[in-house]
């Protein structure tokens, strides 16, 4: 833990340093720059990193700079929370996150509301403080996932649903629509909810244990398009159909080729490039709502390849 806290610090310092370098002699930072520190959940998957690409696309055709800081995982809480504190003590312009912990974020918003930082949350919602989200509606996309997986198992069977943190409201959100849906379906039932999974791939041996406590699934649900990667080679051959959430190039093959049967399409380029986009809209004085929602497509092995 120690470790990864001063490698944090050196990042932050390499960050103040090349802020600096971009300034002319005797300024702090140059004229017009705006400069907003965003936290993500980690850049361990192909995800985040393209959710850092759109950020930083847009904040080169906005003109304003980016500070990104990843931890290593999305269970690394404190460290991220560390970051966020850190890129206050810099007085950035603006702070973007998107929370491992939904519900415990009050400190950093309040000390950020104290020295004029707003904040923005973007791909998880902030739920303790009245904080704009930009991304998806995740209720929603579970609830049509659930719909979906529902015809591919020809209405009955059974589902299992492996989520990520549930202290993370966007997973939270998808399985509460996925399981609102399947209420409507008398012929299916839930066996399982497992949480706690956070993007991370679920083992083949996880998986195994799994299958051997619940023999007769027919469906899986996963919050997270990492897990669900780790889910298909598990289950290869067994006739489990698998719905899933994000839009990375992997997942869009394992739609293509049949191992996923259901994606809702987030893209982490739109979510990244909005997030930057509603905060110099924000910057500039416009109205706005507090949620800025992006659009979903649900792909199938039909529509994947116009997507």
């Amino acid at each position: 833990m120690k470790k990864r806290i001063q490698i944090s610090s050196m990042l932050i310092a390499l960050a103040a340093m090349l802020l600096a370098s971009c300034a002319p002699a005797g300024q702090q930072e140059a004229k017009g720059d705006y400069v907003i520190g965003v936290v993500t959940k980690s850049r361990n998957s192909e995800y985040w990193m393209s959710v850092c690409a759109g950020m930083e696309e847009a904040a080169d055709a906005l003109g304003a700079k980016v500070v990104i800081l990843s931890p290593d995982t999305e269970t690394d809480k404190d460290i991220q929370k560390k970051m966020i504190r850190d890129l206050i003590k810099m007085d950035v312009d603006a702070l973007a996150v998107s929370p491992i912990d939904s519900y415990d974020n009050r400190d950093y918003v309040q000390t950020a509301s104290e020295k004029r930082i707003p904040v923005f949350s973007y791909d998880t919602p902030i739920e303790d403080m009245a904080v704009p989200y930009i991304g998806i509606d995740n209720k929603m996309v579970g609830y049509e996932l659930a719909k979906v997986l529902a015809e591919k198992m020809g209405h009955q069977g059974n589902v299992a649903v492996i989520a990520g943190s549930q202290e993370q409201a966007s997973h939270k959100q998808r399985v509460l629509g996925f399981t609102d849906y399947m209420e409507t379906e008398p012929d299916i039932r839930i066996e399982v909810v497992r949480s706690g999974y956070s993007n991370l791939r679920v083992s083949e041996q996880e998986m195994e244990e799994i299958l051997a406590e619940y023999p007769d699934l027919d469906g899986i649900m996963t919050t997270s398009a990492v897990t669900a990667l780790g889910i298909t080679e598990a289950t290869k051959g067994t006739g489990i159909v698998i719905a899933t959430v994000d839009a990375q190039e992997d997942a869009l093959r394992a739609v293509e080729d049949g191992r996923i049967a259901v994606l809702g399409a987030q893209s982490g380029s739109d979510i990244g490039y909005e997030a930057v986009s509603y905060i110099m809209r924000e910057k500039d004085g416009k109205e706005q709502d507090m949620q800025d929602i992006l659009d979903v497509k649900i792909l199938t092995r039909k529509n994947v390849k116009e997507y």
